[in-house]
Protein backbone atom coordinates (compact mmCIF):
# COMPACT_ATOMS: atom_id res chain seq x y z
CA UNK A 1 0.00 0.00 0.00
CA UNK A 2 1.23 3.47 -1.00
CA UNK A 3 1.38 5.86 2.42
CA UNK A 4 -0.54 9.29 1.88
CA UNK A 5 0.02 11.20 4.28
CA UNK A 6 -2.21 13.91 5.16
CA UNK A 7 -1.76 16.39 8.15
CA UNK A 8 0.11 15.77 11.63
CA UNK A 9 -2.10 16.31 15.03
CA UNK A 10 -1.33 18.71 17.47
CA UNK A 11 0.74 15.80 19.11
CA UNK A 12 3.09 15.30 16.77
CA UNK A 13 1.80 11.83 14.70
CA UNK A 14 0.82 11.81 11.46
CA UNK A 15 -2.23 10.47 9.99
CA UNK A 16 -2.33 8.20 7.34
CA UNK A 17 -5.45 7.77 4.62
CA UNK A 18 -6.46 4.41 4.65
CA UNK A 19 -9.66 2.55 2.69
CA UNK A 20 -12.02 1.01 4.03
CA UNK A 21 -10.06 -2.46 4.57
CA UNK A 22 -7.65 -1.42 5.88
CA UNK A 23 -8.99 0.58 8.33
CA UNK A 24 -10.82 -2.41 9.43
CA UNK A 25 -7.42 -3.95 9.42
CA UNK A 26 -6.30 -1.88 11.47
CA UNK A 27 -8.96 -1.63 13.96
CA UNK A 28 -8.22 -5.54 14.05
CA UNK A 29 -4.78 -4.71 15.05
CA UNK A 30 -5.86 -2.90 17.47
CA UNK A 31 -8.06 -5.33 19.11
CA UNK A 32 -5.30 -8.35 18.95
CA UNK A 33 -3.40 -5.67 20.72
CA UNK A 34 -4.12 -3.79 23.63
CA UNK A 35 -7.80 -3.08 22.87
CA UNK A 36 -10.57 -4.69 23.51
CA UNK A 37 -14.68 -4.86 22.34
CA UNK A 38 -17.41 -4.45 24.74
CA UNK A 39 -21.00 -4.54 24.91
CA UNK A 40 -23.12 -2.80 27.29
CA UNK A 41 -25.26 -4.63 29.94
CA UNK A 42 -29.18 -5.33 30.14
CA UNK A 43 -31.31 -5.55 32.66
CA UNK A 44 -31.49 -8.65 32.72
CA UNK A 45 -27.45 -9.53 32.89
CA UNK A 46 -27.59 -10.65 28.94
CA UNK A 47 -25.36 -8.17 26.50
CA UNK A 48 -27.41 -5.74 24.70
CA UNK A 49 -27.14 -3.37 21.28
CA UNK A 50 -24.17 -3.43 19.30
CA UNK A 51 -20.35 -3.39 20.36
CA UNK A 52 -18.10 -0.79 21.34
CA UNK A 53 -14.19 -0.59 21.27
CA UNK A 54 -12.19 0.67 24.20
CA UNK A 55 -8.61 1.03 25.24
CA UNK A 56 -6.32 2.75 27.94
CA UNK A 57 -2.68 3.96 27.21
CA UNK A 58 -0.14 5.62 29.58
CA UNK A 59 0.60 9.18 29.50
CA UNK A 60 4.03 8.66 27.66
CA UNK A 61 1.57 7.19 24.47
CA UNK A 62 -1.04 9.62 24.56
CA UNK A 63 0.63 10.73 20.87
CA UNK A 64 0.37 7.08 19.80
CA UNK A 65 -3.53 7.26 21.29
CA UNK A 66 -4.20 9.73 19.43
CA UNK A 67 -3.19 8.28 16.23
CA UNK A 68 -5.00 5.43 16.64
CA UNK A 69 -8.19 7.98 17.37
CA UNK A 70 -8.16 9.41 14.52
CA UNK A 71 -8.56 5.81 12.84
CA UNK A 72 -11.20 4.58 14.77
CA UNK A 73 -13.10 8.10 14.50
CA UNK A 74 -13.68 6.90 11.04
CA UNK A 75 -15.75 4.25 12.09
CA UNK A 76 -17.14 6.20 14.84
CA UNK A 77 -16.64 9.09 16.97
CA UNK A 78 -14.35 8.45 20.29
CA UNK A 79 -14.18 10.28 23.64
CA UNK A 80 -10.92 10.33 25.80
CA UNK A 81 -10.69 10.40 29.77
CA UNK A 82 -7.74 11.10 32.03
CA UNK A 83 -7.11 7.32 33.59
CA UNK A 84 -5.21 7.98 36.44
CA UNK A 85 -4.05 5.29 38.90
CA UNK A 86 -2.31 4.23 42.42
CA UNK A 87 -0.24 1.32 42.63
CA UNK A 88 2.33 1.12 45.59
CA UNK A 89 1.73 4.72 46.48
CA UNK A 90 2.83 6.03 43.42
CA UNK A 91 0.54 7.82 41.03
CA UNK A 92 0.26 6.36 37.17
CA UNK A 93 -1.16 8.56 34.36
CA UNK A 94 -2.68 7.48 31.73
CA UNK A 95 -6.00 7.56 29.12
CA UNK A 96 -8.69 5.76 28.38
CA UNK A 97 -10.42 5.88 24.71
CA UNK A 98 -14.42 4.87 24.16
CA UNK A 99 -15.76 4.70 21.23
CA UNK A 100 -19.61 4.90 20.31
CA UNK A 101 -21.79 1.82 19.36
CA UNK A 102 -21.23 0.33 15.91
CA UNK A 103 -22.38 -2.78 13.90
CA UNK A 104 -18.81 -3.16 12.45
CA UNK A 105 -17.30 -3.46 15.75
CA UNK A 106 -20.48 -5.90 16.72
CA UNK A 107 -19.67 -7.82 13.73
CA UNK A 108 -16.29 -7.92 15.24
CA UNK A 109 -17.22 -8.91 18.24
CA UNK A 110 -18.95 -11.92 17.33
CA UNK A 111 -15.65 -13.15 16.00
CA UNK A 112 -12.89 -12.28 18.72
CA UNK A 113 -15.39 -12.97 21.42
CA UNK A 114 -17.17 -16.16 20.18
CA UNK A 115 -15.77 -18.18 22.87
CA UNK A 116 -16.34 -15.84 25.37
CA UNK A 117 -12.59 -15.35 25.39
CA UNK A 118 -10.66 -13.40 23.16
CA UNK A 119 -9.63 -15.58 20.70
CA UNK A 120 -8.75 -15.81 16.63
CA UNK A 121 -9.91 -17.40 13.43
CA UNK A 122 -8.66 -17.56 9.93
CA UNK A 123 -10.79 -14.46 8.61
CA UNK A 124 -9.06 -12.10 11.34
CA UNK A 125 -5.89 -13.20 10.72
CA UNK A 126 -5.89 -13.21 7.02
CA UNK A 127 -7.00 -9.60 7.00
CA UNK A 128 -3.54 -8.50 8.75
CA UNK A 129 -2.21 -5.99 6.87
CA UNK A 130 1.11 -4.27 6.99
CA UNK A 131 -0.49 -1.66 8.97
CA UNK A 132 -1.89 -3.84 11.78
CA UNK A 133 0.74 -5.70 11.78
CA UNK A 134 2.57 -2.61 12.83
CA UNK A 135 0.16 -2.00 15.77
CA UNK A 136 0.57 -5.08 16.99
CA UNK A 137 4.35 -4.51 17.26
CA UNK A 138 3.23 -1.12 18.83
CA UNK A 139 1.38 -2.28 21.11
CA UNK A 140 2.04 -5.52 22.27
CA UNK A 141 5.82 -5.74 20.50
CA UNK A 142 9.19 -5.46 22.56
CA UNK A 143 12.89 -5.42 20.83
CA UNK A 144 15.73 -7.01 23.03
CA UNK A 145 19.32 -5.62 23.28
CA UNK A 146 22.10 -6.50 21.76
CA UNK A 147 24.75 -7.97 24.38
CA UNK A 148 28.41 -8.19 23.19
CA UNK A 149 29.94 -9.62 26.10
CA UNK A 150 27.29 -12.60 25.63
CA UNK A 151 27.84 -13.06 22.14
CA UNK A 152 24.33 -11.65 21.06
CA UNK A 153 25.35 -9.57 17.49
CA UNK A 154 21.95 -8.92 16.79
CA UNK A 155 18.40 -7.78 18.52
CA UNK A 156 15.32 -9.81 18.85
CA UNK A 157 11.61 -8.85 17.86
CA UNK A 158 8.61 -10.07 20.29
CA UNK A 159 5.15 -10.34 20.17
CA UNK A 160 4.09 -10.62 23.82
CA UNK A 161 0.32 -11.30 23.23
CA UNK A 162 -0.46 -12.49 26.62
CA UNK A 163 -4.25 -12.43 25.29
CA UNK A 164 -3.77 -15.85 23.41
CA UNK A 165 -3.04 -19.42 23.96
CA UNK A 166 -0.43 -21.69 21.97
CA UNK A 167 -3.18 -22.26 19.55
CA UNK A 168 -4.48 -19.09 18.59
CA UNK A 169 -0.38 -17.78 18.02
CA UNK A 170 -0.08 -20.72 16.15
CA UNK A 171 -2.60 -19.51 13.99
CA UNK A 172 -1.25 -15.58 13.77
CA UNK A 173 2.06 -17.90 13.19
CA UNK A 174 0.74 -19.39 10.22
CA UNK A 175 -0.50 -16.44 8.71
CA UNK A 176 2.35 -14.45 9.13
CA UNK A 177 4.79 -16.88 6.93
CA UNK A 178 1.85 -16.70 4.34
CA UNK A 179 1.00 -12.82 4.00
CA UNK A 180 4.71 -11.87 4.89
CA UNK A 181 7.40 -14.73 4.72
CA UNK A 182 7.95 -14.13 8.38
CA UNK A 183 9.00 -17.13 10.54
CA UNK A 184 8.14 -17.06 14.46
CA UNK A 185 9.03 -19.12 17.17
CA UNK A 186 6.49 -19.76 20.05
CA UNK A 187 8.04 -18.97 23.57
CA UNK A 188 6.61 -19.43 26.92
CA UNK A 189 6.94 -15.69 28.79
CA UNK A 190 7.17 -15.45 32.55
CA UNK A 191 6.03 -19.51 32.83
CA UNK A 192 2.27 -19.56 32.21
CA UNK A 193 2.08 -17.21 28.63
CA UNK A 194 3.15 -17.49 24.80
CA UNK A 195 5.03 -15.27 22.74
CA UNK A 196 6.03 -15.14 19.30
CA UNK A 197 10.13 -14.65 18.76
CA UNK A 198 11.07 -13.52 15.36
CA UNK A 199 13.78 -15.58 13.60
CA UNK A 200 16.89 -13.24 13.42
CA UNK A 201 16.99 -13.42 9.55
CA UNK A 202 14.14 -12.18 8.74
CA UNK A 203 14.58 -8.58 11.19
CA UNK A 204 15.14 -6.47 8.08
CA UNK A 205 12.29 -7.83 6.31
CA UNK A 206 10.21 -7.39 9.60
CA UNK A 207 11.14 -3.71 10.19
CA UNK A 208 10.95 -2.86 6.17
CA UNK A 209 7.11 -4.06 6.70
CA UNK A 210 6.30 -1.68 9.69
CA UNK A 211 8.63 0.81 10.16
CA UNK A 212 6.13 3.58 7.20
CA UNK A 213 3.80 3.14 10.21
CA UNK A 214 6.21 3.38 13.77
CA UNK A 215 7.49 6.55 11.42
CA UNK A 216 4.09 8.14 11.80
CA UNK A 217 3.84 7.67 15.84
CA UNK A 218 7.72 9.85 16.72
CA UNK A 219 6.93 8.87 19.93
CA UNK A 220 7.49 5.07 19.36
CA UNK A 221 10.59 4.42 17.42
CA UNK A 222 12.33 3.16 19.99
CA UNK A 223 10.37 0.03 19.52
CA UNK A 224 12.76 -0.37 16.53
CA UNK A 225 15.91 -0.01 18.48
CA UNK A 226 18.99 0.42 16.46
CA UNK A 227 17.23 -0.24 13.33
CA UNK A 228 15.64 2.86 13.57
CA UNK A 229 18.82 4.34 12.07
CA UNK A 230 19.96 1.51 9.69
CA UNK A 231 20.00 3.57 6.40
CA UNK A 232 19.52 0.64 3.95
CA UNK A 233 16.11 -0.64 5.57
CA UNK A 234 13.15 1.28 3.78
Amino acid sequence: MKIILSQSNKEGATTVNLNRNEIKSAVIGMIIGDGCLSKHTGRKGNKVGNAYYQMTHCAKQYEYLMWKKEILDKIAKCNIWENNNIRDGKEYKGFRLYSRTNPVYTKLYNRFYQYKEKSLDEYLVKMITPIALAIIYMDDGTISKIYKKHNISKESFFLRLCNFDYANLFLLKKSLKIKFDLDWNILKHDKKYYQLRLLNRDNEKFVSIIKPYVELVPTMLYKLGSYISTPNVV
